[in-house]
């Protein structure tokens, strides 16, 4: 892929999805590597190889497996260049879970977060759905920019909050808003 500006964008998109992912699996793997039906199916797997713009995040050497995708024996064998839904998929078992509404829309929030980088940055459509690396090349660069730029901030108030036995402050939830829209009522402290 040319472009050194859109580059340069992917790596700091492939750093964030790094990041996001640890703290997923930080939250969620607890449950995931007991569950008796995992979530990760073939044909979600088959996006990330058929996506010019994942296939860029990923640069995998690994080859794609007809039966297995990058499935491996203790999950997705991909650091990076995942499709949003392996991040934004989180089972009502896991949900049901965590202590409270901040604790579940922080979660979701972390898993909205690498759908958000990519959305309406190609064409007015997410990144994914580019066909070609010339459409890549195309993409608003600005909007990506500007997504990159809210999802770290983002992801650094999610990860302080995962650290922690905290609450999330009212000014970080209005931040986390432009990722996840929150589902509880804020209260005054």
């Amino acid at each position: 892929m040319n472009g050194p500006e859109f580059g340069n964008l992917l790596v700091a998109y492939r750093s964030l999805e790094l990041r996001v992912e640890a703290l997923m699996s930080a939250a969620c793997s607890p449950f995931c590597k007991v569950c008796p039906t995992p979530c990760c199916r073939i044909a979600i797997c088959r996006e990330a190889l058929e996506s010019p713009f994942l296939l860029a995040v990923h640069e995998s050497e690994k080859s794609f497996d007809s039966k297995q995708g990058y499935l491996g024996a203790t999950g997705c064998t991909l650091g990076a260049g995942r499709p949003p839904v392996c991040h934004a998929f989180i089972c009502g078992r896991i949900l049901s879970r965590q202590a409270d509404d901040q604790r579940r829309f922080a979660l979701e929030c972390l898993g909205d977060l690498i759908g958000y980088l990519g959305k309406q940055v190609w064409m007015k459509r997410h990144l994914v759905e580019a066909l070609s690396d010339g459409d890549l090349l195309n993409s608003n660069l600005t909007t990506f920019k500007a997504r990159l730029a809210t999802g770290a901030e983002a992801l650094g108030i999610l990860e302080s909050y995962f650290s922690s036995d905290r609450h999330l402050e009212q000014e970080e939830i209005m931040v986390l808003g432009a990722i996840r829209k929150p589902g509880f009522v804020l209260s005054a402290t």
